[in-house]
């Protein structure tokens, strides 16, 4: 067997696991963390809820929130993924946080921070994160789905989310420079746990985690790359230095301004590359060698534009970022409820026709 043809055998696993690595595959792996309910509906061509149904993650009130992030009565997440041609799909971990949360059209918001104080501090008991039966919903995913070929993975928080949320934003902002040391007590109390659960998780049978901590609006980091320095990287350097496997960060928004600091983490992979935050010519250029870029194909096209516009973006995308390997497609967030199912159809027929790297047949 020469070499094209011992590409063009690759599992899905193997494809994720090799552009992670910043190696080539033999085509560019295809990766969404949230598929919306109704548009995996339409793409599988089965009617819509009677009832609507929701298209977030879990929004209990559970300590913790565990669940597959392709949750549905109508479709295993297995099942998805072999229908889109998903490369992988995996399961959920959350801390609730202390957000006051309103629903507005549909969807959960915070709408307010609940700590603004270490009395409400000491209101947040965290449940034992060595405690076994936490883990067993995901040793069972692991072992269900392994046969699948699919890369298996578990999206959760480094621990940044549950401050931010918990404070709100503004207060969280303010808090920086008022009450450093709630921020400080704040952080350390998730981070400290998300610690732990990691060694957990890492022992599942998972092939890459995804860890998700929004830190930027699109236009800048929400903090200054001093105070991201000094507050968050000891904090998230103590949950990554705990996970032996690779893993991808995601947060929207421009992370440039911070990324050298960044990337001291050792991530694997960078997630969503927000097309209208940063570039990605320049990210390719810059850090294509040292971190796989995933996503950047447009939410806002995904929903607004049509199916040759998103067919060229594909094909850019491709361009620009998967020679020699380091490259994941995916929407520049995740496919939410108001991604048009037919451009997310058109996403990935252009990956089918655009991703194989050359040599290779699609099939």
């Amino acid at each position: 067997m020469d070499k094209d043809d011992a590409m063009s055998t690759m599992t899905s696993r193997e494809r994720v696991l090799t552009a992670l690595k910043c190696q080539q595959p033999d085509r560019v792996p295809f990766l969404e963390p949230v598929i919306a309910e109704s548009v995996a509906l339409e793409l599988l061509n089965l009617p819509p809820r009677l009832d609507g149904g929701s298209d977030e993650i879990n929004q209990s009130d559970a300590d913790v929130l565990i669940g597959p992030l392709y949750d549905s009565a109508f479709y295993t997440p297995a099942e998805l993924a072999q229908a889109l041609d998903l490369d992988g799909f995996g399961m959920y971990l959350f801390l609730r946080h202390e957000g006051i949360k309103q629903e507005i059209d549909g969807r959960t918001m915070i709408r307010q921070g609940g700590i603004t104080s270490r009395v409400d501090l000491a209101r947040i008991h965290l449940p034992d994160p060595d405690d076994p039966a936490i883990y067993v919903p995901y040793h069972d995913f692991v072992e269900r789905n392994r046969s699948t070929g699919k890369a298996l993975y578990a999206f959760l928080n480094i621990g940044s989310d549950p401050v931010i949320l918990g404070m709100g934003l503004e207060n969280f902002a303010v808090a920086i420079y008022e009450q450093p040391d709630l921020v400080v007590d704040l952080f350390d109390l998730y981070t400290d746990w998300y610690a732990q659960a990691i060694v957990h998780l890492c022992e599942q049978g998972f092939d890459f985690i995804w860890f998700a901590d929004d830190i930027a609006y699109k236009t800048a980091p929400y903090v200054s790359p001093q105070t991201f320095h000094e507050l968050f990287v000891p904090r998230f350097r103590k949950v990554v230095d705990r996970c032996t496997l690779p893993w991808i960060f995601h947060s929207d928004g421009n992370l440039m301004p911070i990324m050298s600091d960044l990337l001291t983490l050792g991530m694997a992979g960078l997630h969503p590359l927000e097309p209208d935050a940063m570039d990605l010519n320049s990210l390719k250029r810059t850090i294509g060698s040292k971190v796989c870029l995933v996503g950047n194909i447009s939410v806002d096209r995904l929903s607004r534009g049509n199916t040759p516009e998103i067919e060229q973006l594909v094909r850019q995308a491709i361009t620009v970022a998967a020679p020699g390997g380091g490259f994941i497609l995916a929407s520049s967030n995740s496919v939410t409820s108001y991604c048009k199912s037919h451009n997310v159809r058109a996403m990935i027929d252009a990956l089918h026709r655009h991703g194989l790297y050359p040599g290779l047949v699609y099939g």
